[in-house]
């Protein structure tokens, strides 16, 4: 094997391992750790092609074998995996064997971003190490389209397995179309019979030896085909960016969600923790580090008529986080870092939406984004929280209208057995309006109308309602936030308000190291907005204990929220004062950003435009260097391409005189005489017939002729097209075919 074989054999292998490890990217978002991810699948395919290509030959050319063949190494790298990243069976060999059976279920039962543990990484691994050998096989075989077809399975799989976290496959595509234009512009010559078939069987004697020149018109094809694969996707990159797709309102769907979930085991209600803490408020829970911001526990959406249920589908994740299902447009990333003391339960306190969480295992409820600890209770933990503060500041909530839809019934749904006081008092109190106006009114109706009253006694169900609540204007008794924040959530329901509960903590005291307090604990209600996600309302009395979030000097206003242009008052956004908070944009990354997504797609399309016409034009030098058999080839391979580029089939099958008969009843100004020479010499030169310089000159100046003949008959856009056919440059790297 020569050189030029060699190095033929190394590209195209490359090209396989491409090809199979398109999907790494998108399997690698899916982890907590991506790159060393990513790393292990691109080296998973590479072994899977070396070793394949070894077993082939071991097993004598028999292809099929070569797959089962290279198992027992992919065993093996199984092994190596489970050493370095074990799961939850000890010993690599155990390890290995536990996630071949299991690791498929554990991925569909683990929330996206998990840790990257052989149990979790084994299926992957297996889907892209067959892919690879399948493929290699198939390459062998001369099959090269077919070849990229076991890729192109598993990245349609990667895309399914994980919809929320992989964003735009823009990489495993463009790794993809490198793959196929590599092993396209690698392929060997081909036989008549089976070009049409996706084949590429070796023809010895056909064409001359691949030379320099002929390498680079294939590097040249295969950059060629790289920038026209790059240029759709930046172009939809761009429009994307721009909000050209702001109105598809589609959303993938997670396969995850038909799992098993993980149900949390609570002693307590925690909204039966409140009343307690309110007649005693100075016991320690937490000391905090980091911004003053409100730290959420639990969200509760389920109403039963006595109680409010937590949500309760948590699945197990790693430290990254995906993102809520509804995550409200202008937000603060907030880091803090929380040492628990005298907390209850396995809830996982955090500012915002969480988005990672470092030292403690967490399980994730996506709808609420609340967390439960994996790791058994929370109290005596230390861990880091990130979330997504939102940022009402500019009120934009005014004027939305509440989410509806599929998933929303159940924050509207209320149990049979509701006083039906309760109806009447809702539609009084949130009066007429936008949603907002009305939910606005409703906390402002329970903040004025009642007192806070420490060491209430607990209970937030339809009869501790119907004895609290009174008539909107008249003065009703005292309780706690557990009761207002129900009181609130069941009226907004009673007024067609998709609403829920969260229970919290306010910032605590003591500058950048709090401690935060049972004092310090608060419930508050939130309603659905469309495109806004849960906005957050206090229902809290004005007079109210360190119970409540307290709001910042000068911050508060006595708005009621009915002019629709009027500011939300801080007592309507719980924690307005936190979420501000060190509020600051990223003006300068988007300013950056906007430039690169517009030049990018003008950048490609710039090389498009240069880069087509001066690969052919590259290819038109040729037939002035040489050999004159060469030469003669180089022109019939051009006149091939030009007879393809102007819309006229070039069967496999066709010999050169059937061309020239072809061109002849095109082009009827042609010269049948200078017709019958050009294909005499073309067959003389690809058969080992005699030709002079001459005749490689004559051949060259009438592919010219013939070029600009056809050009001149096309329709005008194939004529203006005609230099910019980024498929010729690709044609033109193949050889002449010469069917006797």
């Amino acid at each position: 094997m020569g050189p030029v074989s060699l190095a033929r054999t190394a590209l195209s292998s490359t090209a396989v391992a491409l090809a199979a490890a398109a999907s790494a990217p998108l399997l690698a978002a899916g982890y907590d750790r991506p790159f060393p991810v990513f790393t292990v699948l691109v080296a998973t395919a590479a072994l899977a092609v070396a070793v394949t290509s070894a077993a082939r030959r071991l097993t004598r050319g028999i292809a099929p074998a070569a797959i089962p063949a290279g198992l027992p190494a992919a065993l093996l790298w199984l092994v190596a995996l489970a050493a370095w990243a074990p799961g939850p069976v000890k010993g690599p060999v155990p390890a290995a064997v536990d996630a071949v059976l299991h690791s498929g279920a554990r991925i569909l039962t683990t929330a996206p971003h998990a840790p990257a543990t052989v149990d979790l990484l084994a299926f992957p691994v297996v889907a892209v190490w067959l892919a690879g050998a399948i493929a290699t096989v198939l390459r062998h075989d001369g099959r090269v389209l077919p070849a990229l077809l076991p890729g192109a399975l598993v990245l349609c799989g990667a895309a399914v397995l994980n919809p929320q976290v992989s964003g735009p496959g823009y990489q495993s595509a463009a790794l993809l179309a490198v793959a196929a234009a590599v092993l396209l512009a690698t392929a060997p010559e081909t036989r008549p019979d089976t070009a049409h078939a996706g084949l590429a069987v070796p023809l010895p004697g056909h064409g001359p030896a691949a030379g320099p020149s002929r390498w680079r018109a294939r590097i040249g094809a295969v950059a060629v085909a790289a920038a026209c694969v790059v240029a759709l996707p930046g172009a939809v990159y761009a429009a994307a960016a721009s909000g050209a797709f702001e109105s598809l309102s589609a959303r993938p769907s997670d396969p995850r969600r038909a799992a098993a979930p993980q149900t949390p085991v609570e002693l307590r209600n925690p909204l039966s923790y409140l009343s307690t803490w309110s007649a005693e408020p100075n016991a320690p829970l937490m000391q905090v580090k980091g911004p003053e911001t409100t730290l959420r526990w639990v969200a509760l959406s389920e109403f039963t008529g006595p109680v409010w249920l937590p949500d309760s589908t948590y699945r197990p994740g790693g430290s990254v986080l995906p993102p809520a299902r509804d995550t409200p447009p202008k937000t603060v990333p907030t880091t803090v870092r929380v040492s628990v003391s005298g907390l209850p339960g396995a809830w996982v306190p955090v500012p915002g939406v969480p988005t990672r969480v470092n030292g403690i295992g967490v399980g994730d409820d996506e709808e609420s984004g609340t967390l439960l600890s994996s790791d058994g209770p929370v109290a005596g933990r230390t861990y880091s929280a990130t979330g997504n503060v939102p940022d009402w500041s500019d009120r934009p909530a005014a004027r939305a209208e509440t989410a509806s839809g599929s998933g929303y019934e159940r924050y509207l749904r209320l149990p049979p057995g509701a006083p039906k006081r309760l109806a009447d008092i809702a539609l009084s109190a949130a009066g007429d309006g936008t949603a907002f106006q009305r939910a606005s009114r409703l906390a402002e109706y329970l903040r004025d109308s009642y007192t806070f009253q420490p060491g209430a006694p607990s209970g937030h169900g339809y009869d501790e309602l119907a004895r609290l609540l009174v008539a909107p204007g008249k003065k009703g008794g005292g309780a706690t936030s557990e009761q207002f924040a129900s009181a609130f959530a069941v009226l907004a329901r009673e007024a067609g308000l998709p609403s829920r509960i969260v229970v919290g903590f306010g910032p605590g005291t003591g500058g950048s190291d709090r401690v935060v307090r049972t004092g310090d604990a608060v419930a508050w209600g939130e309603i659905c907005f469309e495109g806004l996600g849960w906005v957050p309302f206090d229902p809290n009395p004005r007079k109210r204990s360190q119970a409540a979030v307290q709001p910042r000097p000068n911050e508060r206003t006595e708005d009621d929220g009915t002019d629709p242009d009027s500011a939300t008052s801080d007592d309507d956004l719980t924690g307005g004062a936190a979420s501000r908070h060190g509020r600051h944009g990223s003006g300068t990354g988007e300013t950056l950003l906007i430039p690169l997504l517009v030049g990018l797609p003008l950048l490609v399309l710039l090389a498009l435009l240069l880069g087509v016409p001066s690969l052919r034009a590259i290819r038109l030098r040729r037939l002035r260097r040489g050999t004159a058999p060469a030469r003669i080839l180089s022109a019939w391979t051009e006149m091939q391409v030009a007879m393809r580029v102007a819309g006229l089939p070039v069967p496999a099958s066709a010999t050169a005189p059937e061309m020239t008969e072809r061109l002849a009843r095109e082009l009827p100004d042609a010269d049948p005489a200078r017709l019958r020479r050009l294909a005499a010499l073309v067959d003389a030169a690809g058969f080992g017939g005699a030709v002079t310089p001459d005749d490689a000159a004559f051949t060259a100046a009438e592919v010219r002729a013939l070029t600009r003949g056809l050009r001149r008959t096309r329709s005008l856009p194939r004529r203006l097209t005609w230099w910019w056919d980024p498929r010729a440059p690709l044609w033109a790297a193949r050889p002449a075919h010469l069917p006797r």
